[in-house]
């Protein structure tokens, strides 16, 4: 094991203020290849069927959502984005966040018509939903660049990646960075403007990517909680970790985390030992963001990467990403809070579940000698 590197001072701003978290899940799922979203391409597995996660970030009584997920009848996106849909991956379909607001919410007092704005991470098909349903009286937030990207939309642009419904009569406001308010190494944006809940500037993934910090426990360092919502600046966990401050452990802490599928396919109890053989150092992620079209800035998107690396060092700070399947049966989903993740052990319970996904496409040879498949 190689000594952990003590992560860099996030300089959080103080503050009393909190909001409630709820972690949306609409069972949707979109299958994720290897090499289109993540580097290197593993010979022996094909991907995942990810989910994708949204937040309800409430804060007295505003109440605000953190992306919108797929719209169930996605058959109705912009026809470019149809195609792209039907070339390029499988959706199974789950429901909407509107409807799962306005189903399950009755008893939180908080339905649709209560959600004072929408903020979209970015305007890929996965994260903008169905914005028409909700009251045109909710506004759409976006990042640095999104509106003149975006709009017009379709039908107006033939080949639109959205659609002009998605902001007709509503108000539509751009955050702006220029404050020089940092949390991190991240230019950052007070949402409420109270330090309750942060909008993060992630470039890399696409035009004005956000990512989320909501302080969901105030107090001293020992009592201090926030969730980082990671959206797409990584499709994988494994492109977080590990990392120079989170080494990869002990065989006797991996083997803790292993699910049945992985453990059937071990064929020797040691799967640290395998997982060394797919890595360049016990302080380097398995993977890296994709060259390629998903990750346009590659550059940029690395750096957000190593940027998120520092806040997942930190013992206050949850990350979860849109996509990360193995914290699904971890966490409290929506009508539950996630604001007691730190009293729950969450953070280190789920920190290396993400090793099931690919270690049965790892194996230990007839001889013992560990053989990684090609993939580094």
């Amino acid at each position: 094991m190689e000594t952990p590197k003590k992560g860099p001072a996030l300089h959080i701003p103080k503050s009393a203020a909190t909001v409630q978290v709820r972690v949306l899940d609409t069972k949707t799922l979109l299958h994720l290849k290897p090499g289109l979203f993540w580097q290197p391409a593993t010979p022996g597995w094909d991907g995942v069927y990810a989910p994708v996660y949204c937040f309800l970030v409430s804060r007295n009584d505003q109440h605000v959502i953190f992306d919108l997920g797929v719209r169930s009848d996605w058959h109705n996106y912009a026809p470019r984005i149809v195609k792209l849909i039907e070339a390029t991956t499988t959706i199974v379909p789950g429901t909407d966040v509107f409807s799962l607001l306005d189903t399950e919410a009755a008893g939180l007092g908080i339905r649709p018509a209560d959600i004072t704005s929408v903020i979209w991470s970015h305007n890929h098909f996965d994260h903008v939903g169905d914005i028409s349903r909700f009251p045109s009286t909710v506004e759409l937030v976006v990042g640095p660049g999104v509106r003149a990207a975006s709009w017009p939309g379709w039908p107006t642009v033939a080949e639109a990646a959205v659609l002009d419904a998605d902001m007709a009569g509503r108000a539509v406001r751009e955050v702006s960075f220029d404050g020089g308010l940092r949390i991190g190494r991240f230019r950052a944006h007070d949402f409420f403007g109270d330090g309750s809940f942060y909008l993060l500037d992630a470039p890399g993934h696409a035009v004005g990517h956000l990512c989320g910090l909501a302080r969901t426990c105030a107090g001293d360092e020992s009592e201090a909680s926030f969730v980082f919502m990671g959206a797409d600046a990584c499709h994988h966990a494994g492109v977080l970790r590990p990392s120079s401050f989170l080494p990869l452990p002990s065989n006797a802490a991996l083997s803790g985390v292993l699910d049945d599928a992985s453990a059937a396919a071990m064929r020797c109890p040691c799967p640290g030992d395998v997982l060394q053989g797919a890595l360049k150092s016990p302080s380097a992620p398995f993977f890296e963001v994709s060259k390629g079209p998903l990750f346009p800035d590659h550059d940029a998107a690395m750096d957000t990467v190593s940027k998120i690396q520092e806040l997942d060092a930190d013992d206050a700070v949850l990350v979860l990403m849109a996509h990360d399947l193995s914290v699904r049966d971890q966490i409290p989903f929506f009508p539950e809070t996630v604001n007691d993740w730190r009293a729950r052990g969450i953070k280190t319970g789920v920190r290396w579940l993400f090793i099931n996904d690919f270690l049965p496409a790892l194996s230990c040879s007839k001889e013992g000698e560990i053989t990684a498949q090609q993939f580094n």
